[in-house]
């Protein structure tokens, strides 16, 4: 890699590569001609001793010139380039210079048309190695469809079907498809479920993935955090005070109810945790998280009568 940044970085020695290849680089200059019109192609750009068609030695005519390539190991006519530097410092000073700033693509020899890539495997994007299209980027594009879920999908699990529509380029590929998402029970807000080429084929045989995105919907009764559910009951304040009953309708494909029964007051600060009862945890077979209740008792907002308090003061004698 610090050979081929030392070649790229210097205009002359790519030039010679881009026209004449690495033999022709490293052998200090075109390769041996096979055919009569080829040496005679050559001969008129590179004459023995590096001289031009004006007989100055040295002059344009040969990039490598009477003493090799420049920055080579030296040595007479048709001496070659070779790499002298030391690759350890090549690497210190490229790392330090990443860590500077942010670089854009395309800005550096690494990135872009004939950079490193390029150079490294040979010919274009459209280069094919081993018989197969090589393609300069690895990362594959994406499409990302968001999926809204009910809690009770995410707690019982459930599969969607999806159907979509998408460019093709390759003969009988469908351009509409119904995609199988599965949910599966415990999966959060934000689960990525993704389907490998299965998206618009953007050249024949490589397509973009399609992203299935989980999006959970906003319940009316529970509100997860993790594996928890949350669950508020609301009391009046005599209630509070003498005692209540409270059934809560759980996420169940069958319903079940969960029974709450307090004797004991029961505040604006009081939870309860019901261990167990929350949401599945996808990672942990057949465990789940818990159900905790909080309470939200209703105070009057007006004045207590003077009867009113009386009853209260002598209810709860200091």
């Amino acid at each position: 890699m610090a050979e081929a940044y030392d070649v790229l970085s210097d205009d002359e020695k790519r030039k010679v590569y881009d026209r004449y290849g690495e033999d022709g680089l490293k052998g200090g200059g075109c390769p041996p001609p096979q055919e009569e019109d080829a040496n005679q192609g050559f001969s008129q750009h590179f004459r023995a001793g590096g001289s031009n068609d004006n007989g100055n030695g040295g002059s344009s005519g040969n990039p490598f010139g009477a003493g090799g390539f420049p920055g080579g190991g030296g040595g007479g006519s048709g001496a070659g380039y070779t790499y002298t530097d030391d690759p350890s410092e090549f690497f210190a000073n490229f790392t330090r210079a990443t860590n500077q700033r942010q670089r854009s693509y395309g800005e550096t020899p690494f990135d872009g048309p004939g950079g490193l890539e390029e150079m490294l495997f040979g010919g274009g994007s459209d280069a094919y190695h081993g018989g197969s299209k090589r393609h300069r980027r690895s990362h594959v594009l994406e499409r990302c469809c968001s999926v809204p879920c009910t809690l009770e999908d995410m707690y019982r699990g459930k599969t969607r079907r999806m159907k979509i529509t998408r460019k093709s380029q390759t003969a009988g590929r469908p351009t509409e498809k119904v995609l199988e998402v599965p949910i599966r029970p415990g999966y959060k807000a934000g689960t990525r479920i993704t389907f490998s080429g299965e998206g618009d084929e953007v050249e024949p045989g490589l397509a973009e993935n399609i992203v299935f995105v989980l999006r959970e919907v906003k319940h009316d009764r529970f509100v997860r955090e993790g594996d928890d559910l949350h669950y508020e009951v609301k009391v009046s304040l005599a209630d509070a005070l003498c005692g209540f009953t409270h059934d809560i309708c759980m996420l169940d494909e069958k319903e079940r109810i969960k029974r709450l029964r307090k004797r004991v007051p029961v505040s604006n600060l009081t939870t309860q945790v019901l261990s167990g009862e929350g949401m599945p945890i996808s990672k942990r077979l057949g465990e789940k998280g818990d159900l905790i209740v909080s309470f939200s008792v209703d105070f009057p907002e007006k004045e207590l009568t003077d009867e009113q308090k009386e009853h209260v003061k002598a209810a709860f004698p200091s």
